[in-house]
């Protein structure tokens, strides 16, 4: 299966380092004992997912629009030079040790970990674990689902970017792996995905050619 990652120049297709680690994904392990490895089918979902945080929300929109009249005119996020150099987006194929690869979008795996998990869908007020309770921001909740596909020795869950819709795989730490299948791509040189994303998200994007233009 061919994915790609948006990592780190030196190690881009690695496991962020421990004491790198926020913990606060919607598959890393509550009890932090493994880590997880984020992968996109498409490079864009992979900038998609990093830089979403860059745009301002609607708390900010609002409140500007408050204040100055005009939510369009808000301040753009910035994508730094130094930011670019860190980064870089590779090309991986799946190496799996050992277990499989759970499809969240498969009603009867979702089914199961909803019986299995009733308790918790109910204290967080969860009627069932629909599509749309996976895509939450219930924490809690999806990260319980990932401790405990890997308590029964699976490798990673399969899911979809709340971005875009397009498929996503979190590999659990000592089961899976990103393998590389070519050369990563450097953000240090206009690639269209990332111009496309801070179109798409009104960015500003240091370093890019038409900054440099007379």
């Amino acid at each position: 299966m061919g994915v790609w990652r948006l990592g780190h120049a030196a190690a881009p297709l690695a496991y962020v380092p421990r004491e790198f680690c926020s913990w606060n994904h919607r598959f890393d392990d509550p009890r932090r004992e493994y880590r997880t490895l984020y992968a996109a089918d498409l490079p864009i979902t992979c900038l998609r997912e990093v830089l979403a945080d860059l745009r301002p929300n609607a708390t900010a929109l609002a409140e500007f629009a408050h204040f100055f009249g005009d939510a369009a005119s808000i301040p753009a996020g910035e994508i730094s030079r130094a930011w670019r150099r860190r980064h870089a987006l590779a090309p991986a194929s799946i190496a799996l040790h050992g277990g499989a690869l759970v499809d969240l979008d498969h009603i009867p795996s979702r089914e199961r970990l909803a019986r299995q998990h009733a308790r918790l869908l109910a204290a967080h007020r969860m009627q069932h674990l629909d599509i749309s309770e996976i895509r939450s921001r219930s924490r809690p909740v999806t990260q319980a689902i990932s401790r405990s596909l890997y308590d029964e020795g699976e490798a990673g869950v399969r899911f979809r970017s709340n971005l875009d819709d397009q498929p996503c795989t979190a590999l659990f730490e000592g089961r899976g792996r990103l393998e590389p299948a070519g050369a990563p791509i450097a953000l240090t040189r206009d690639v269209p995905e990332l111009l496309q994303v801070c179109a798409e998200y009104t960015l500003v994007l240091h370093g890019h050619t038409k900054e440099r233009q007379p």
